[in-house]
């Protein structure tokens, strides 16, 4: 007779799957509510930190405009100078102190410590060397200050600055990530920001006009149109914005405030000064006065972005408060799941945990009488008895992967096999290529012997097969120094000898070795290279032979009269080294196999008589010794360019692995 079930069965079952489900939904919530509320406070604090470092951008451009004014004074500086020099010194430490403190209490996976120590570094240089001379320099009429005081401050300032705006940055990114709200107060800031320190830079240049008078130069000039373009457009995002609404009212205000005192009186100032410094006219105002003038417009910037800030603070306080009340409500919602998750696992222990238990007793320990008796379990009609059918499938499939796990074992040993047996190879070749170059050396130094009749003159005859020795034993001389470098990297035991060198020099070295051979065939060797040296850490022999390979390529594929270019460049931490020539160029067809162990450049049997399919192969290795990159470009009967690529300074592993 067919067993059936009863209806409050399937009720409790389904009352308590309803209850399982409502007690995750809730702790789901609970989760999301308890990380919005976390990255609710996180965001902030952020944007609390944001404001602050708004105080150290504003403190460090303040006491740089009263050193730039300072140094550009021709008088003595007075005593008021002196004082207020310090007093923004100490404005400024106290600021950077505490703002370097709250960013570190943000943790380091918010901003990396690298950026505060470097910060640290940068200050304690300006504190403890930088500042003091110029207390002392302000004592000296102009003429007798250091001239390094003029730049040195503003580089130690300018570099605070930016370790200062990459913390800011990645606060920034983080507080605008959280909402289109946060986002454009964010920008706002930022704009404002930059519109600020392009100001400063101009407010620097007018400070020069007026220290130093004369008729501004053409690239004066267009330094200052250039900055009015990048302070001008990027405002009118900001107004327009503002005129668009929705913007906060002190935020408004701040904007509002800004486009009168910057770009309305402070405009007229500067074109009152430019247009007297193009006439030729007394302006009777000193630096200090300028910096006086200049300061309302300049700060009237600086509240547009703490405004910003401001309303950023404010909008993520008040998202921290609900955050803290919907994980107040989830907590509440999820323990009144988990009371009725407890109901329901008591029905579910009787008809599905107990069951699971046996079928799991079942399968690990793979006994045929414990899977018998689960089996027997296939007679319930519901999922447990389905899933005790898909037992005996079960263990079909553990077979079939434990014999596709045999069999990969298996491929794996062949595959290490065959990687020790090219191992070996390469080692033999490294072995032999060292027992043949003896008898080698032997060769070419009897057959130079004969040459030169060091024992006795010899015929004319003799000299030309002495001379056919002497050159054949050096070509297998060098094919066999070929093998044995290439050899030596492939079996992993070339020793480098990393160390800084002047790539510059290296390919002036080169050059002249290769110009004989190419005179001969009337072909110009011209270098481009830069005007300074170019310092790489790299092995110097490893680069000469690179270099001269690619140099002896070039020749043996040019024709006569033909040009080849050396090009040496720099591409910040890398540097790039060409070869080009104008010769029979590289088949499309040969041009993927390039670089592999004697594969020919042409297809010309005269030409490819005289190489051996090594020079780019071992190029190809030692670029790789490098951490570098090797690229051919190549049209038949056009020419080839081969380029190099090397990083100013290897991988740490490489350099280590060559000590």
């Amino acid at each position: 007779m067919k067993r059936t079930y009863s209806v409050t069965t399937w009720l409790s079952l389904a009352k308590g799957a309803m209850a399982l489900m409502l007690v995750t939904v809730f702790a789901v919530a609970a989760s999301n509510a308890w990380r919005r509320e976390q990255d609710s406070a996180h965001i902030a604090a952020s944007a609390r930190v944001s404001r602050n470092i708004v105080v150290v951008r504003e403190a460090l451009r303040a006491e740089l405009g009263v050193i730039d004014t300072t140094m550009a004074e021709p008088a003595i500086a007075d005593a008021a100078t002196l004082a207020r020099l310090g007093q923004l010194h100490r404005q400024t430490l106290r600021a950077m102190g505490r703002i370097q403190g709250e960013i570190a209490a943000l943790g380091p996976e918010t901003v990396p410590p690298e950026l505060a120590r470097k910060i640290a570094q940068g200050m304690t240089v300006f504190d403890r060397r930088l500042f003091p001379a110029v207390l002392r320099a302000a004592l000296l009429p102009r003429e007798q200050r250091p001239r390094r005081l003029l730049i040195d401050p503003q580089n130690s300032v300018y570099a605070t600055l930016d370790r200062v705006d990459e913390q800011a940055t990645i606060l920034s990114r983080q507080i605008a990530g959280s909402s289109s709200y946060m986002s454009e107060m964010m920008r706002i800031s930022d704009i404002a920001w930059h519109i600020r320190v392009d100001a400063g830079g101009e407010r620097r240049n007018y400070a020069n006009f007026i220290s130093w008078p004369h008729k501004p130069t053409q690239d004066e000039r267009d330094d200052v149109v250039k900055i009015r373009g990048r302070t001008e457009a990027p405002w009118l995002s900001i107004k327009k914005a503002a005129q668009e609404g929705g913007m906060p009212a002190p935020v408004a205000a701040a904007v509002a405030r800004a486009d009168a005192e910057y770009f309305g009186h402070y405009a007229k100032l500067r074109a009152h000064v430019l247009d007297a410094m193009e006439k030729g006219e007394a302006l009777n105002i000193s630096g200090p006065q300028w910096l006086v003038l200049s300061t309302p417009a300049l700060n009237s910037l600086m509240e547009v972005s703490r405004s910003a800030l401001a309303a950023a603070e404010a909008r993520a306080m008040e998202n921290l408060a609900t955050a803290r009340h919907d994980l107040t409500m989830a907590l509440l919602q999820m323990a009144v799941g988990i009371a009725l998750a407890g109901l329901t696992a008591f029905l579910v222990l009787s008809r599905v945990i107990r069951p699971l238990k046996q079928i799991t007793h079942a399968i690990t320990h793979n006994e045929d009488a414990d899977i018998e008796r689960v089996l027997a379990l296939s007679a319930r009609g519901d999922e447990i008895g389905r899933f005790a059918q898909a037992l005996k499938g079960f263990r079909k499939m553990s077979e079939d992967r434990q014999r596709l796990e045999r069999e990969l074992l298996q491929n794996q040993l062949a595959r290490e096999t065959a990687e020790a047996a090219s191992k070996v190879k390469s080692e033999f070749l490294a072995n032999m290529s060292h027992e043949l170059r003896t008898p080698l050396n032997a060769v070419i130094g009897f057959s130079e012997m004969m040459m030169h009749g060091t024992f006795g003159v010899i015929s004319e005859r003799y000299r030309e097969y002495a001379e056919l020795i002497n050159n054949s034993g050096s070509h297998l001389l060098s094919l066999v120094a070929d093998i044995l470098d290439l050899a030596k990297i492939e079996a992993g035991r070339f020793q480098a000898d990393f160390r800084e060198l002047d790539l510059k020099a290296c390919v002036q070295d080169c050059v002249p070795l290769i110009a004989p051979k190419a005179r001969e065939r009337g072909i110009t060797v011209a270098s481009d290279l830069p005007a300074q040296s170019v310092m790489v850490i790299a092995d110097a022999r490893a680069c000469k032979q690179i270099l001269i390979n690619l140099l002896s390529n070039a020749v043996k594929f040019s024709g006569d009269k033909g040009v080849i270019t050396v090009r040496l460049r720099e591409c910040g931490e890398r540097v790039q080294l060409s070869v080009r020539d104008e010769g029979v160029g590289i088949p499309a067809d040969v041009l993927e196999r390039i670089g592999q162990p004697f594969e020919q450049a042409t297809n010309n049997p005269h030409v490819a008589r005289e190489g051996t399919g090594l020079g780019l192969s071992l190029v190809k290795a030692l670029v790789g010794e490098h951490c570098g990159s090797m690229q051919v470009e190549s049209r038949e009967d056009a020419g080839t360019t081969v380029t190099i690529t090397l990083p100013r300074k290897p991988a740490r592993a490489k350099i280590a692995d060559a000590a």
